[in-house]
């Protein structure tokens, strides 16, 4: 055996075992939370498809440790055997994450760097970096703990998941980011015991204090501090024209939590209007109102006159209006509207509680609104998901979507995932209306009007209604900037669809993007919503007219909740995402060609090639683990975080969950002996594979079926089906390093340790275009073929 690349695995003492596990730990902590905390940091700077890119790119960083552990180690650069090496990582990552957010908060302030990216992700990319070269260089040192050292990882990072939630709720960002550097110093300080030499110990506690003195500075403001961070000089941000507009806005409340920077600006020059904005974008306005329906003051009158959103209210005066439901309501405008209005009883349901917080400790201004009237009821609540629990009907259900104001705003939402306008939940919607029941959602481009059109068509085609039928169900008012449409429980009436029409021309609103059923003669309506309701045009054909300008309008359902997506193109961030991934992976495979393979034992050509083959299989076999994982992840996320409806909630606990099973799965996969090693990941990867399909085919259908349980309930169901997945989940990872070590071939473990984690990020990549093009069934169904060629990957011989 060639000694000059085995680490030297001499049997450590108790108090030096306990303090890598410990060290591992704190530091798999740090890293998960940091990945949280970062976003939210960068999302109050950037705009989100960018912090996207950024992260997921910056995540390449832990395989590219991974390279570069593998590096030193074959050149011979860095000793076989040392634990200093171990400190000095973590320390210069404790370090690094300081330095990163003061450089983030210095370029916050420079305009020109909003579009330079690139910068920002090079300051985020360098702790990554350095905790990719401690986990490749503690994996490869302790390769014989690989059960225990696994599991520590995926407990430490499945607390790290809850800790940033309660560290950003307490901290807010900036400062949240800043301490997670002390839990990386604590961790170094845990390798301390049985190394000497005293200077290593000065140097490790004045690092360590340093960055706990940094940390206790920026958090002496608490929240209250952050009031001043960052300019919003980012122009791509709504929030920037409200800053520097005609108005002149001022900044007076910010609360900064797990959901993001939320922020009341108010107007030097219309102090009458007040707007909330979430990291500076998806604004919602929040009015001066006396408290008085009758004599409600002059913006609220001038809401009535002026917003597009009131001309259906005109509309629907004989309409019974004893209840409506608000979703999302912001700032409380469309709660204004409805109770305005005389709507008996009004619910609303919004998400956000920092948004609810600012709107209630503004009821000197606001009247009260969501405070003093017992005819309304706020509560805090995901709106699709409350609607899907209750058993009310509702006379009005309405939506206002969020602001878009320019593409790359668009282009950001194209990445997230929204379960509040899919087939599913316009379905829920209507389902939920009373006998003349309206549902009407204001929106504010033309596009989302056409593909909200076309997500309602299949939800009343699944009721029965065909598209001519359905479209005597919907009118739209071309509005602009607010185009409205609005869908009955009953097909509008003649007399109705007149009065309608009446308020298009009296409004002056664009008849060439209104449509109002019973009007088809030419220039009274959008032609194609015309030809539409006539039976001249069926969806795919309009599908095909609106590619044709460029737009994607395919359906949007619970298994491919994608409303925003509207480019028929991969979202450009996600295209960079995809290409480095790939580029990466491809790299990271290729790390023998690059810095040199040197094969233990024998090395002549006839004994050499065949243990290259084992390497190069094993090493296929660490890359489907890493994409396979990460796409089961994403997808059995998206489907249980609508289950619980509660999204940071379900961050922390299904996140959690998943890494603590997969955790014990890791220790359980100790006791199986190495020498069955192999044969055990081929059969624990046939197994996932299994039950990836099986969730696919039964999970909705169960998770429906257990929808009606209280929340605490719902949760327990969660963990429970998580269970037996992330239990295997756990295994195949340390018992592969075991046979690794096994084949005398300890030296390779940060090779697979970079495979498995750039395999990782191409899988999150895949995961979401997938799911963009195909679904998230789709996605496990992927994972499944992931797993089923791991375990013919394990088949083959690959010990020596």
């Amino acid at each position: 055996m060639d000694q000059t690349l085995q680490p030297n695995l001499i049997k450590p003492t108790a108090p030096v075992k306990l303090g890598v596990l410990a060290a591992v730990f704190l530091i798999s902590l740090g890293f998960l939370a940091l990945q949280l905390t970062m976003a939210r940091l960068l999302s109050a700077v950037l705009s989100h498809h960018y912090v996207f890119a950024i992260l997921s790119l910056a995540m390449l960083g832990l395989g590219l440790g991974g390279v570069l552990a593998h590096a030193f180690h074959t050149r011979k650069i860095a000793p076989q055997d040392d634990r200093h090496r171990l400190v000095w990582y973590g320390l210069v990552a404790s370090g690094s994450i300081p330095l990163a957010v003061l450089l983030i908060f210095w370029m916050a302030d420079q305009a020109a760097l909003y579009q330079q990216v690139f910068w920002y992700f090079l300051v985020v990319l360098w702790p990554f970096v350095m905790g990719g070269l401690f986990f490749a260089e503690v994996y490869r040192q302790y390769s014989h703990w690989a059960a225990r050292l696994y599991a520590t990882d995926l407990i430490g990072a499945a607390v790290g998941g809850s800790f940033a939630v309660v560290l950003l709720n307490i901290m807010g960002g900036l400062a949240g980011t800043v301490f997670i550097s002390t839990l990386l110093a604590v961790g170094s300080l845990c390798l301390l015991p049985g190394l000497v030499k005293p200077h290593r110990l000065v140097s490790t506690l004045v690092l360590g204090m340093l960055s706990t003195s940094l940390v206790m500075g920026l958090s002496i403001g608490g929240n209250t501090g952050s009031l001043s961070l960052f300019q919003n000089l980012n122009p791509d941000k709504e929030i920037y024209d409200a800053l520097y507009g005609p108005w002149e806005g001022e900044i007076t409340d910010t609360r900064w939590s797990a959901f993001g920077r939320t922020q009341l600006v108010t107007y030097r020059k219309n102090p009458a209007h007040r707007d909330i904005y979430i990291d500076g974008t998806a604004g919602t306005p929040m009015y001066q109102f006396s408290g008085d329906f009758s004599r409600p003051g002059k913006a609220v009158q001038d809401l009535f006159q002026y917003f597009p959103g009131a001309t259906p209210f005109r509309v629907m005066q004989d309409y019974p209006r004893d209840s409506a439901l608000i979703i999302g309501p912001g700032g409380g405008r469309d709660i204004l509207l409805a109770a305005g209005s005389g709507y008996a009883k009004v619910v609303a349901a919004e998400v956000n509680p920092d948004l609810l917080n600012i709107v209630r400790d503004s009821s000197a201004y606001n009247g009260g609104l969501y405070t003093d009237f017992e005819h309304i009821q706020v509560v805090q609540a995901e709106g699709r998901h409350y609607i899907k629990r209750d058993q009310s009907s509702y006379d009005l259900i309405m939506m206002s979507l969020p602001v878009t104001n320019t593409s790359r705003s668009r282009e950001g939402f194209a990445l997230t995932e929204n379960y509040l306008l899919t087939e599913q939940a316009i379905g829920d919607y209507f389902d939920h209306l009373n006998t003349q029941g309206q549902l009407l959602i204001i929106t504010h481009d033309e596009l989302a009007v056409v593909r909200l059109l076309r997500v309602t068509l299949d939800a009343l085609a699944q009721r029965g209604l065909d598209t001519q039928a359905a479209m005597q169900h919907i009118y739209v008012l071309g509005s602009f900037p607010y185009p409205i449409m609005v869908v009955g429980k009953q097909a509008l009436s003649r007399q109705d669809a007149a009065q309608v029409f009446r308020e298009v021309r009296r409004n002056d609103y664009s008849t060439s993007a209104s449509f109002v059923p019973h009007f088809n003669q030419r220039g009274a309506g959008n032609p194609m919503l015309q030809a539409l309701a006539a039976g001249h045009l069926d969806i795919p054909k309009m599908m095909q007219l609106v590619a044709e300008h460029g737009h994607d309008i395919s359906a949007v359902t619970d298994n491919r909740p994608f409303f925003y997506k509207t480019d028929l193109s991969i979202p450009k961030p996600l295209h960079i995402l995809l290409i480095t991934a790939l580029s990466t992976s491809a790299l990271a495979l290729m790390i023998p060609t690059v810095f040199g393979m040197r094969v233990p034992g024998d090395v002549t050509h006839a004994t050499a090639n065949p243990k290259r083959r084992r390497l190069i299989r094993i090493s296929v076999l660490f890359a489907l683990l890493g994409l396979g994982f990460m796409l089961i992840e994403v997808s059995l996320m998206q489907r249980l975080t609508f289950f619980l409806g509660e999204p940071v909630l379900a961050l922390a606990v299904l996140l959690g969950a998943i890494l603590v099973f997969m955790g014990m799965g890791s220790l359980l996969s100790a006791r199986i002996p190495t020498s069955h090693a192999r044969q055990a990941i081929s059969y624990i990867a046939f197994a996932i594979g299994v039950l990836s399909v099986a969730y696919t085919l039964w999970l909705p259908d169960i998770l429906s079926g257990l929808l009606h349980y209280e929340l605490q309930a719902r949760i327990l169901w969660a963990i429970a089906i998580i269970l037996p997945l992330a239990l295997l989940l756990g295994m195949p990872f340390p018992l592969a390093l075991r046979v690794i070590r096994a084949a005398s071939a300890a030296w390779a473990v940060p090779w697979m340790w970079a495979i498995n984690g750039v395999f990782s990020v191409l899988g999150a990549a895949l995961a979401v275009i997938v799911a963009m093009y195909h679904g998230l069934d789709q996605v496990i169904w992927l994972a499944a073929v992931c797993y089923f060629l791991c375990g013919l990957a394990a088949t083959g011989r690959t010990t020596a």
